[in-house]
């Protein structure tokens, strides 16, 4: 169904993440009307971004960034909103924070672009983002904030449908030319689980660490959430190197130049989390051309190193797994993991 959207200034990055909130992921069709006489005069469900509101029409209240044109450090205010602490907070509006803003920030990787300590080693490193100060690092949290979105919209107009989403699990294999690649998803996945059991789990009752691994497979392929290896790394004709350290923007303007028109770099390699706070396929957004590019971003929500350094948090890696995956399963997203196959055991 339609959604009407009314801003005073229609910005590329407002149509940016709208679209990819309520478009790509809520599968609403937007529309923007061309002045404030028709938004009103429309009936149909709608809503309104500015900086005050407009009559009794559902408002969201913007916070700044998607009409600026620059790229500077943003002076970020931060609210509790349920038991997390969340960014670009506002007043007088029906959310307590900015949620297209804070979307944007994390979508776009903007914090990337701007100066940062690199004093421990070349690369944008996970402890340096915003997400992991606040601790939504391990959370899809712009997925959560949609279906926010789409709850209060439901609640507004009744009678807005949503496309049935469902939740899928897609594996990406790292595969050393002169081995043959093995087919079988479920097998892969065993004996990824079955390594990370030997390497983190001794001292456990073997039987226990197996039953539960075996239950999660069989989980996953008695209701079809474990999909076919449609990601066997590299390919590098269509591909990107996923094994080159992301730098933005240098490396998706590197791609963007080689017609590349997938990526598969977008996470941290030694820690598990959200790195682009979805766990949705994405396009890039130039922030230096401000537009949406063709490159189509695939972000792991965990590899292998980023399982395997769980131990730096604390948590066993199969309970982070299963902590990963249930936040997916909320929001019924995509979970993309990154299964090396040089240090799989595949029985």
């Amino acid at each position: 169904m339609k959604l009407l959207v009314y801003a005073p200034l229609i910005s590329p990055r407002i149509k940016y993440i709208f679209n990819f909130m309520f478009k790509e992921i809520l599968g609403l069709e937007l529309e923007y009307p061309k002045n404030l006489a028709e938004f009103l005069s429309a009936d149909a469900p709608k809503l309104c971004y500015a900086k005050h509101p407009i009559q009794k029409t559902l408002f969201f209240k913007s916070a700044g960034l998607l009409t600026d044109h620059s790229i500077k450090r943003q002076k970020i205010k931060t609210t509790t909103f349920g038991s997390h602490q969340v960014p670009f907070a506002v007043e007088g509006s029906t959310l307590p924070f900015d949620p297209f803003a804070a979307s944007f920030y994390f979508l776009s990787r903007y914090e990337e672009y701007l100066p940062f300590d690199n004093r421990k080693g070349p690369g944008f490193r996970a402890r340096l983002s915003l997400q992991y100060k606040l601790g939504l690092l391990q959370i899809p949290v712009i997925d959560e904030w949609t279906i926010i979105l789409k709850n209060i919209l439901h609640l507004h107009f009744p009678n807005l449908k949503f496309p049935r989403r469902n939740f899928s699990f897609k594996v990406a294999y790292s595969l050393n030319p002169e081995h043959q690649p093995i087919t079988h998803p479920v097998k892969r996945a065993f004996g990824f689980m079955n390594r990370l059991v030997k390497e983190h789990f001794a001292g456990k009752r073997k039987e226990e660490q197996m039953t539960t691994i075996r239950q999660l497979i069989t989980e996953m392929e008695k209701n079809g959430h474990v999909a076919p290896p449609e990601f066997l790394l590299p390919n590098t004709h269509h591909h990107s190197n996923w094994e080159e350290k992301l730098t933005l923007p240098k490396s998706y303007i590197k791609l963007s130049a080689k017609n590349i028109s997938r990526d598969y770099s977008m996470y941290y390699p030694d820690t598990p989390g959200f790195r682009a706070g979805t766990c949705n396929p994405f396009h890039w957004y130039d922030l230096q051309m401000e537009k949406q590019s063709q490159l189509r971003i695939f972000p792991f929500a965990v590899s292998y190193a980023g399982i395997a350094g769980g131990k730096k948090t604390n948590k066993d890696p199969l309970l982070l797994l299963n902590e990963l995956m249930d936040h997916v399963k909320l929001v019924d997203g995509s979970f993309f993991s990154l299964w090396q196959h040089k240090i799989i055991a595949l029985g």
